[in-house]
C-alpha cells in the first residue's frame, strides 16, 4: 500500500512560517501586556525612598533604568536577595505562568519564534519543540523595551523641576503670569498635581493672588482691559446677580412698602 503524504511548496512553507511568526509576536505583545498589567494592578513596595511610585510598574521601571540596586531585600529573616533581582524573578514568574496556560501549538510557534531570535540555538534542529525559558526571555525582554521608553522624570526625586516641561498652561490667567512664576507655583504644589483626589482650591487661590497682583501693578491698565474683554459675559453675570438684582429687589420691596404704607 503506498503511503499517502502531503506536499507542501516552499512558498506554502514559507506563507506557513510568516503566519506562525505573526502568530507569535501576536500572542507575545498580549502577554506584553499582561505582565505589565500584573505590575500595575500591584501596590508600590516603597522601596526606593525618593521615588513616588504609584505601583509597581512604576518600580520596576526605575530599577531597570537606574540600576542595578544590589542591596538587598530582607523580611524577617528571610533574604529575598537584590532589589533588582527581586524584581527581574517577580516578572519572570508572571511571564511564565501565562506563557505555560497557552495551548502547545501556541507555544510551539512561541518558541520556534525565540529559537530564530536566539543567536546560539539550532532553529532547524529545535523546529517543533517547546523551549520555555526562550520564550519569557523575549517576552521579558519585550517588557523591558516598553519600560525603557517611559519618562520617569515625573515619579523621580526632581519631579518638581520636571514638571515644568511636561504642562502646557491654559486659560486666560496663566497667559497672563509669568512663565517662571506661573511653573514656580504649579512646582510647589507638585504632590497636589499628581493626587487626583487632593485640593486644587489652594493653588488655585494662588495663582488669582498672583493675576490681580499682576494687574495692580499694570500701570497702563492693559490687563484689565483684557480681563474685562475676556469674561465680559460672565463679569456682566456676577455683576448682575451680586449687585444689581439685589439693589432692584430691594428697591421693588421700598416700593411695595411705601404702596402699602
Amino acid at each position: 500500500m503506498a503511503e499517502e503524504k502531503a506536499g507542501v511548496s516552499i512558498d506554502g512553507l514559507s506563507r506557513l512560517q510568516s503566519a506562525g511568526r505573526d502568530f507569535a509576536r501576536a500572542e507575545i505583545d498580549r502577554i506584553v501586556r499582561v505582565a505589565i498589567g500584573e505590575l500595575r494592578s500591584r501596590s508600590a513596595e516603597g522601596v526606593f525612598e525618593d521615588v513616588h511610585a504609584r505601583h509597581l510598574w512604576d518600580e520596576y521601571c526605575w530599577a531597570l533604568r537606574e540600576g542595578p540596586f544590589d542591596d538587598h531585600i530582607i523580611i524577617g529573616n528571610t533574604d529575598f536577595g537584590s532589589i533588582s533581582a527581586a524584581f527581574d524573578g517577580l516578572l519572570e514568574a508572571h511571564v511564565l505562568a501565562e506563557v505555560e496556560k497557552l495551548p502547545k501549538h501556541a507555544q510551539v510557534f512561541l518558541s520556534a519564534l525565540a529559537f530564530e531570535e536566539d543567536d546560539d540555538s539550532d532553529e532547524e534542529e529545535c523546529l517543533g519543540c517547546i523551549w520555555t525559558d526562550g520564550v519569557v526571555k523575549v517576552v521579558t525582554e519585550a517588557v523591558n523595551e516598553c519600560a525603557s521608553r517611559r519618562n520617569l522624570d515625573l515619579i523621580g526625586p526632581d519631579r518638581a523641576e520636571a514638571i515644568g516641561y511636561e504642562i502646557e498652561g491654559i486659560g486666560f490667567v496663566w497667559s497672563m503670569l509669568d512663565r517662571t512664576e506661573a511653573i514656580g507655583l504649579i512646582s510647589a504644589h507638585v504632590d497636589t498635581m499628581f493626587d487626583p483626589d487632593a485640593d486644587l482650591h489652594p493653588l488655585a487661590e494662588e495663582m488669582v493672588e498672583a493675576f490681580l497682583a499682576t494687574a495692580r501693578e499694570d500701570e497702563d491698565g492693559g490687563v484689565f482691559l483684557e480681563f474685562l474683554g475676556h469674561f465680559e459675559r460672565k463679569i456682566g453675570s456676577m455683576i448682575e446677580d451680586g449687585d444689581v438684582l439685589p439693589f432692584l429687589q430691594e428697591m421693588r420691596r421700598k416700593l411695595l412698602d411705601a404702596w402699602d404704607g
